[in-house]
């Protein structure tokens, strides 16, 4: 028996695969995480694999650990300092939360090495173990970021050594993150000291009450055991489920260039597969801060079934970043929400069946969405199907604009791609995005609304190792030396990446080792940025080396159909009301043409006018422009 689950923050999500597919959601447990993933647990469990958030959350809640940051005498304000760099450069209120940080548990040591590797100072054994010991007193752990560590550890090693002998427990920045910058390196490291007890708590509660030790979902879409898991590498480890089954999808279907869409009650996020692979970077952000960790390429937008429309000071309807969330939730909860929301719209459209919601687990209110719709009507002057209509344009038109950041910003044309919709929301907005962009198809997994904890289940086991080099491309030998170092001497596949730029350049691209190296470099530049420059010299950032255990994913089990079973009602779309054929999902067996609504027990399909769907492999469905 195969399990897979995905704890979100409203529901968690399960998946058992067993002589079968059975999927279902049983509500979230914020306080204890642990304990809904027990709950719904099955025996005679073989497999289990696992997507959490509970070092985002600890994270964002400031709920990790106590820790004190250990750097080189000199350099105890860098983590203050930071980089000259504004994520909204003309917002004069712009505010972060600070680090969980504060500048008495910054401590400078005696000891430098210097940028190639030399050791120029050592370190000072009896301030070290003087410092231990007051941690320790403290109950800290600590974050050990010292200049240059990626060129030599030693220091780093020996300060391990120290600080273990008293009792107290570390991170060091050349096993979380072998790369330069010593800002962007010291966030990361503090940040695995700072969740890593937290992270290692939660899955020892988690293998004691499963009976099974969880192999889980990385931010780069690969697995790894939690017990040799980094907490940094699970920021994304939800979302990465989804773009994981993406890429299956894509192999499955033939379909090398894939937008992954998965739209929730909160947000929506958003990424590429790209000639069949998924798009990663080796740098991303949690709460405004750098973490140097792989990890796919995903874009949010505060868009989702609960995301509130208002009228803004100059008589302009918006929707979002607000959220009914859960709870309250939308109006047509019945739950004391009174605000207008995406869903209510979805619902009042005609779209969701106020007795079918969640398979019918969910009985809508319809009065409770007109009242909230109506009070906005009428402080703007608009209709209420005028209004309707335009609450899911403008929720469209915000998600089309996230799409257009991970497509053309990066170089990529959006009408060669089809979208991959899921989620509770993605697919019932899907065909309207795809309208906005110029895409033919859309498709639909099998279970939509638990696909994350679906697409964990064909991820590999991948293990990543990176070194900075600076050094000419043309350095073959010793770059060859640093790849022979860092291969994983088990068995498996390798793959190989350089980080490359031109020499003079802040950032690099990252290219697999394939072929004439600086070919590839030039035409990768051109296509993001829109030129190459053949002349200047090339200069390689780094080596990342990634192993690879395919793991035997039986796939998806085939779907057995009883019949369409239409029936009919009317929905509302941008040119008026038109009658829309109805189809339960778990009945369908053929194809046939918008305007129609296809009914899941979790998710909802829309088919808009002058488009068609049919059926496919493994009962994926498609839906296509007429």
């Amino acid at each position: 028996m195969l399990v897979s689950v995905d704890v979100g923050g409203t529901f968690t999500d399960m998946i058992i695969v067993d002589e079968g597919l059975k999927h279902f959601k049983i509500p979230s447990t914020p306080k204890d995480p642990a304990k809904a993933v027990i709950q719904g647990f099955p025996e005679d469990c073989d497999e289990f694999i696992h997507g959490t958030t509970v070092a985002t959350n600890a994270f964002l809640e400031r709920k990790g650990a106590p820790t004190a940051f250990i750097t080189n005498d000199g350099f105890e304000d860098i983590l203050f300092i930071g980089r000259q760099v504004r994520p909204k450069l003309y917002d004069l209120h712009i505010e972060i939360k600070p680090l969980p940080l504060s500048s008495e548990d910054c401590h400078g040591i005696v000891g430098r090495v210097d940028a190639d590797g030399t050791i120029l100072h050592d370190i000072d054994r009896e301030d070290l173990e003087r410092l231990a010991i007051s941690l320790k007193q403290k109950d800290r752990s600590a974050a050990v970021c010292l200049l240059h560590s990626y060129k030599n550890n030693v220091h780093e090693e020996e300060i391990k050594g120290i600080l273990n002998e008293a009792g107290v427990t570390c991170s060091l920045s050349n096993r979380v993150s072998n790369e330069f910058r010593e800002y962007e390196r010291g966030v990361t490291t503090l940040l695995d000291a700072y969740l890593g007890p937290v992270v290692k708590k939660y899955f020892k509660k988690i293998e004691e009450g499963t009976g099974v030790e969880p192999l889980v979902m990385k931010s780069s879409g690969g697995l790894q055991p939690a017990s040799e898991i980094n907490p940094i590498d699970t920021f994304y480890s939800g979302p990465a489920g989804g773009v994981a089954g993406g890429k299956y999808i894509s192999g499955l279907l033939g379909i090398d260039d894939l937008i992954t869409f998965d739209m929730g009650g909160t947000s929506a996020d958003m990424a590429t597969i790209v000639d069949g692979d998924m798009a990663w970077k080796d740098q991303g952000t949690i709460g405004g801060f750098p973490v140097q960790s792989k990890m796919v390429d995903i874009e949010t937008v505060g868009a989702g079934g609960g995301s509130i429309a208002w009228m803004d000071d100059g008589g302009v309807l918006r929707i979002g970043p607000k959220s009914a969330g859960a709870h309250p939730g939308p109006a047509c909860y019945g739950l004391g929400g009174t605000e207008p929301t995406v869903t209510d719209a979805l619902l009042l459209a005609g779209y969701i069946d106020k007795d079918y919601f969640l398979g019918g687990e969910i009985e809508l209110h319809v009065d409770r969405a007109e009242t909230a719709i109506d009070g906005l009507s009428d402080q703007m002057g608009l209709s209420m199907d005028e209004l309707i209509i335009g609450i899911i344009m403008i929720a469209n038109s915000k998600m089309s604009r996230c799409m257009k950041e991970i497509t053309v910003k990066r170089g990529l044309s959006p009408s060669e791609f089809s979208i991959l919709a899921f989620g509770g929301a993605g697919p019932l907005h899907a065909s309207y995005l795809a309208q906005e962009l110029g895409i033919d198809r859309v498709i639909v997994p099998p279970a939509p609304g638990v696909f994350s904890a679906l697409g964990m289940l064909t991820g590999d086991l991948r293990t990543e190792r990176s070194r900075t080099l600076l050094l000419p491309l043309n350095g073959k030998k010793e770059i060859n030396h640093i790849i022979n170092e860092l291969l994983v001497k088990e068995k498996g596949e390798q793959e190989v990446y350089l980080g490359l730029r031109y020499k003079g350049q802040s950032h690099h691209l990252n290219v697999i080792l394939e072929g004439e190296m600086a070919e590839r470099f030039h035409l990768e530049h051109k296509k993001l940025y829109g030129y190459a420059d053949h002349e200047a010299e090339i200069e390689i950032v780094n080596v990342r080396v990634e192993h690879v255990k395919k793991r035997n994913f039986i796939g998806l089990p085939e779907t057995t159909r009883s019949g369409d079973h239409p029936s009919s009602r009317t929905c509302l779309f941008p040119g008026g009301k038109q009658k829309c054929k109805v189809f339960y999902r778990k009945y369908l067996q053929n194809g046939d043409d918008g305007p129609a609504v296809i009914e899941d027990s979790n998710s909802t399909i829309l088919v808009p006018p002058d488009w068609a769907f049919k059926v496919t492999h493994k009962g994926i469905i498609e839906v296509v422009r007429r």
